[in-house]
């Protein structure tokens, strides 16, 4: 396995033309959204994928790709199975992609490993458990109403737990929350809120005791992971957990941090935005030497939803799994399918590796752009 050496690299930004744009709150234009997508080739002829989403107003995004493009020469002839070598040269590169334009390729090098291995990857990893529990993350809807059949039809389909993309409007926050518990309290679904870091700190204090007084499970991103005070005030004052946003404070020292000085009750956390599987991986060390959980980003296409889910289902101390329904928005080019089943449990992809198929020439028609180094 020393020989093994990266031969050929492709890079892909898909974008849907035909998916609904879909708001994450009220003050948003519709988003459109862009999967960057890696393909590494080895001399061996093993493969492996790696991805991470972008979302944008008006148009869809090049920049991850164009950052990408700056760094994947330096990986031919290099060994995709030292995947610790691999990660400290990709920390080294400049990029101003950041952590998401660098995490693919961590992602990808996993696939080959575990392909190499002969074993799925969250086997390779620990292999915690061979299913989780999992939640629906909601779009946002016009009216309160509109998310009533949108529930009703998540737990037809087998979800227990649903996180609600809201206006990030306090008063009609309220609204939302107050009409789910009462239409939805009795069931035992469990219910998260994610208002996108658009409250002030009173706002923030004020839903979480609401939500803390009808037993939900977590207030996600309340306000900005910067606002440390608020984040500990709310944490010491409340019952209720409190999650950050996921996308800012992503070096392990940046997360060792923020849990010693007691800022969230758990950590939000995503392979493809804090730069692979290789630091996800830690993080989860990290949350549980806290004791804490390790709850998983995963909202995108089908290659993140399965980079995350392998490393949750290495570890314990992650409860659930996130995904976006209805499931086809972020199926494209995908002839692999990670869905929920009728109890509401998750499981990863049959086969080594990520154990994802993509149908590559779908992804190629569908490609804003496309570069390819050998």
């Amino acid at each position: 396995m020393k020989d093994t050496v990266i031969k050929r690299v492709e890079l892909y930004a898909v974008a849907d033309r035909d998916a609904p744009p879909i708001p994450w709150a009220d003050n948003q234009e519709p988003l459109l959204y862009t999967n960057n997508i890696v393909r590494i080739i080895c001399n061996d002829g093993t493969e492996g994928v790696g991805a991470t989403i972008s979302y944008t107003e008006n148009d869809f995004d090049r920049c991850i790709i164009e950052a990408m493009r700056t760094i994947v020469p330096g990986l031919i002839g290099k060994n995709p199975l030292m995947t610790e070598e691999l990660y400290s040269w990709l920390q080294a590169r400049c990029s101003w992609g950041g952590l998401p334009a660098k995490s693919p390729i961590d992602i990808a090098a996993w696939d080959i490993k575990a392909k190499k291995a002969g074993m799925p990857l969250y086997m390779l990893l620990g292999g915690a458990r061979h299913k989780m529990l999992s939640y629906a993350s909601t779009p946002m809807f016009d009216t309160v109403e509109d998310y009533f059949p949108y529930v009703d039809d998540c737990i037809e389909h087998g979800f227990t737990a649903i996180k609600l993309h809201c206006y990030c409007v306090y008063e009609k926050d309220v609204k939302l929350v107050n009409a789910i518990q009462e239409r939805y309290g009795h069931t035992g679904v469990r219910f998260m809120l994610d208002t996108a870091t658009f409250y002030t700190p009173a706002e923030a204090m004020k839903m979480a005791k609401l939500m803390e007084s009808y037993d939900w499970e977590w207030l996600e991103a309340p306000v900005s992971d910067y606002d440390y005070k608020t984040y500990q005030r709310l944490v010491d004052k409340t019952d209720l957990e409190i999650s950050s946003h996921g996308n800012c404070l992503l070096t392990l020292q940046e997360v060792t941090y923020a849990l010693g000085n007691g800022f969230w009750s758990d950590v939000r956390q995503d392979a493809t935005v804090c730069g692979g599987i290789t630091p996800l991986n830690k993080c989860f060390a990290i949350a549980e030497g806290h004791s804490k959980n390790l709850e998983i980003q995963s909202m995108g296409y089908t290659i993140t939803q399965a980079a995350n889910l392998h490393v949750a289902l290495a570890h314990h101390n992650c409860k659930f799994f996130e995904q976006f329904y209805p499931y086809e928005s972020f199926e494209l080019a995908s002839k692999t399918q990670i869905r929920t089943d009728k109890d509401g449990y998750v499981h990863a992809p049959e086969g080594n590796g990520l154990g994802v198929e993509m149908d590559w020439d779908a992804v190629r028609e569908s490609s804003v752009a496309h570069y390819i180094f050998e």
